[in-house]
């Protein structure tokens, strides 16, 4: 049975290291920082499934959850 992304993700946040929470959601935050801060879509955006500007907003909306309390 293969798992769900959230299993994933929590497997990789809870298994090993204590750090590993740390560089789990470092990672998450880079990407949607460098996502979000984007000024046009990247020339090599070939995702024919998902437009760039619903990518960029989904990105922006993750970081905004991750940095409110």
């Amino acid at each position: 049975m293969s798992k769900t992304n959230v299993e994933k993700v929590t497997d990789a946040m809870e298994w090993g290291s204590p750090l590993n929470q740390i560089v789990v959601l470092s990672a998450i935050e880079k990407y949607c920082e460098q996502i979000a801060g984007l000024n046009e879509k990247p020339d090599n955006w070939t995702n024919g499934l998902v437009s760039w500007e619903a990518w960029q907003a989904s990105a922006k909306d993750v970081a905004s959850r991750l940095f409110s309390e």
